[in-house]
């Protein structure tokens, strides 16, 4: 289940499993491990990790999936596997991650079943040995599993990941679980009004943005208190709006950018910038650069980060990629690695004040029926609408911000269990 590496960080380790011995599949057991069991996972020189296993059992023939969860809940791994029964011991082996943690490897492992007064258990150990797809040999750790009994109401609770997903989709539903223990974040900037006289002011920009958070709110598991809604503000404003995401936002979790307002491309310096309220025509002190939103971008550390911008916005701020998804496989290998992406209601040309931009995709948003939503699958839902509804023949872009951490892969949308 390690390597040496890993021993000074206990978190990393998981563990897949791989059967040796092969079995008659006609014989039966004495017993069925059918159902959820959960316990500690030993990893020497370091702290137990938690294993939840999921056990389907017909005959001697076992599969399903586990799930490894350090004990500080930040790093997991999900794995499907199949396995055998023979002579009242349970062998295993793993099948393909669902999604895994850095350093997580295969190993073999071995479950003797027991009942009594205390309830069912399943006892073992893993280990390595000389395979090089599995753990490295001589290390190897405890695992003591106890049958996990759920009440009705349980069931129906744990039942919300089956939402539009078949539940035989083992990615799907996978992935559903992941983002259900993760936040979403969102910071949401609507500038309607100018100081100086000499920049316009809009009319629609802060319902716009109102528009956005209440389609995050009320369809995707984006929490009241996790969004942030800025109307007309500074430069310091949005600045210290940032810095405050940067405290709260983990690894693990999915930060979403919304602006609508001016955007001026400064074509001397190469440079796009957005213009908070105090910004002054002849002056870029209170601007806010591309390169100071892409700086902040690259800074927050998050799992996945969406820009969405109803304003003039640099072109070059995209790396281009042409991904499709198919189906809940792909977007669960999607998930897996970081991305950095932003959705733009145009390249370099002047965008309305009345933005179809966003109609057509808050629409997307709330016409959207499936409980996994790629911002891409998203962006193609509505792109040639724009297109053709645009006065000014404007095309919205999407694609990965450069240079800040983006690995290919895309933002996740979870729809909520209640629509």
């Amino acid at each position: 289940m390690i390597n040496e590496g890993m021993k000074r960080n206990s978190k990393t380790w998981t563990c897949l499993l791989l059967m040796l011995v092969p079995v008659s599949i006609y014989a039966q057991s004495n017993f069925n491990i059918s159902g959820r069991w959960s316990g500690p996972i030993g990893v020497p020189l370091g702290v137990d990790l938690l294993g939840e296993y999921d056990f389907e059992q017909s005959g001697l023939i076992v599969q399903g999936h586990i799930k490894m969860t350090s004990l500080n809940g930040k790093d997991s791994s999900r794995y499907q596997f199949s396995g055998v029964v023979k002579n009242g011991v349970v062998h295993l082996k793993g099948t393909k991650f669902d999604y895994k943690s850095p350093g997580a490897c295969l190993a073999l492992t071995i479950l003797n079943y027991s009942k009594n007064e205390d309830g069912e258990k399943l006892i073992g150990k893993w280990h390595g040995n000389l395979l090089p797809s599995t753990c490295p040999p001589g290390v190897s750790g405890k695992i003591e599993l106890s049958r996990v009994i759920e009440s009705n109401a349980e069931r129906n609770q744990q039942s919300t990941p089956s939402l539009q997903v078949n539940r035989t989709d083992v990615e799907g539903n996978a992935l559903l679980k992941a983002l259900s223990q993760r936040k979403y974040y969102a910071l949401i900037i609507g500038i309607n009004e100018y100081a100086d006289d000499g920049i316009s002011d809009l009319d629609n920009p802060i319902s716009d943005a109102g528009e956005m958070k209440r389609v995050l709110q009320n369809y995707y598991s984006f929490d009241p208190e996790n969004i942030k809604l800025l109307s007309n503000p500074t430069r310091t404003g949005i600045i210290e709006a940032f810095d405050d995401f940067s405290e709260r936002i983990t690894p693990l979790d999915n930060f979403l950018v919304f602006y609508a307002g001016h955007g001026i491309w400064d074509e001397r310096l190469g440079q796009g910038f957005w213009l908070p309220s105090d910004a002054k025509k002849n002056s870029k002190a209170q601007w806010l650069s591309n390169s100071t939103i892409r700086d902040y971008i690259g800074g927050i550390e998050t799992k996945h980060t969406l820009l969405i911008t109803d304003a003039c916005f640099s072109g070059s701020i995209f790396k281009e990629r042409t991904v499709t998804f198919e189906n809940s496989r792909a977007i669960l290998e999607m998930y897996k690695l970081a991305s950095r992406k932003a959705m733009t209601s145009g390249a370099l040309k002047t965008v309305p004040d009345q933005s179809v931009f966003i109609t057509y995709l808050t629409k997307s948003l709330v016409n959207n029926d499936q409980p996994l939503l790629s911002a891409e699958d998203l962006f193609r839902t509505f792109k040639i609408a724009v297109i053709n509804n645009s006065p000014n023949g404007q095309v919205p872009q999407y694609g990965a911000i450069g240079q800040v951490g983006d690995e290919g892969g895309d933002f996740i949308f979870l729809k909520r269990s209640d629509q």
